[in-house]
């Protein structure tokens, strides 16, 4: 198995930055076997699930996209059990969920799949290796990978388009609970804390602007406010008047948990040990904001 992990980086600690893993899995050394057994009957063919040695419910589904696993999934935080494996930086990552998206879903169960083999359907290749090792990989050249492993699970390649030191949205939760605040037609937007007392907001659309309120680690002329606008300026100001700490509509505003993110519309917030961190891109440019017990920095921006 050191073919596989090679290369890969490690877990980082929540709110840091995560070691960029510098080559992709290795499976040429997995005994390739038929998909056929695999292939779910009730889908019409479309999907592969089978299980692992160690209890993973896993699957294949080309037609959305995404490859990945259920269950209790080592190196993690509390609570996580589905990893997916996805083009889409939005669709990828770890979850914490009650909505399986890998269990499969009638008939007898999936069977397993044998240590040291593998499968290939469409543009994935999955294998399971000794030590309790499952790796995918999805494209040619396998442009994307997951690897679940007693030292480290997770998501690579790391997120392109972040400056050095940002953290990376790969090593952050998804979780089921919405952080909408009150009840309205037009209530699309997020709302949310973070542990070291800021209130941020996400309003975007096609555009649009995030950014929070509160107070701002290393800033020089009192700024209380940070923001990055889509398209637009990032940027710091002190305000009297903060835009992003009342919702549009009456309610609780719950708290993000540290190593959680949310997904908005083409941007994600991050909560990490005593700050945040919030990207969004659009028409290619990535611009965004983060907070450390130590400083408030932007980057991008016109």
């Amino acid at each position: 198995m050191a073919a596989v992990l090679l290369g890969l980086g490690v877990i980082a600690p929540v709110g840091q930055a995560a070691a960029e893993p510098v080559a992709a899995p290795d499976l040429s050394g997995y005994q390739s076997i038929p998909v056929d057994p695999y292939l779910d009957g009730a889908a019409g063919g479309g999907e592969a699930y089978f299980q692992t040695p160690d209890g993973l419910l896993c699957a294949i589904r080309p037609v959305t996209g995404v490859a990945g696993c259920d269950g209790t999934l080592p190196a993690t935080q509390a609570g996580v059990n589905e990893i997916v494996l996805a083009a889409d930086v939005v669709q990828r990552g770890l979850r914490a969920t009650a909505n399986s998206l890998f269990v499969k879903p009638s008939g007898a169960a999936a069977p397993v799949l044998p240590e040291g083999s593998k499968i290939s359907f469409a543009d994935f290749e999955c294998g399971v290796g000794a030590g309790s090792i499952t790796v995918c990989t999805k494209g040619d050249r396998a442009q994307q990978w997951m690897v679940i492993s007693p030292g480290h699970t997770g998501i690579g390649p790391a997120t392109e388009g972040l400056p050095p030191g940002f953290p990376d949205p790969n090593e952050f939760v998804t979780g089921d609970d919405s952080y909408l605040v009150g009840v309205g037609a037009k209530n699309i937007f997020p709302v949310f804390t973070v542990g070291d007392g800021l209130t941020c907001s996400m309003v975007l659309f096609s555009g649009g602007e995030m950014g929070c309120d509160g107070k701002l680690p290393g800033v020089r002329a009192g700024e209380n406010e940070v923001y990055a606008q889509l398209p637009g300026p990032v940027g710091m100001r002190r305000t009297d008047i903060p835009k992003y700490s009342t919702p549009a509509y009456p309610g609780h505003i719950r708290q993000l948990p540290v190593g959680y993110r949310i997904n908005s519309n083409g941007g994600t917030c991050m909560a990490t040990e005593g700050g945040v961190a919030c990207y969004g891109s659009l028409a290619g440019k990535v611009q965004g904001f983060q907070v450390t017990p130590k400083a408030t920095t932007t980057f991008g921006g016109s």
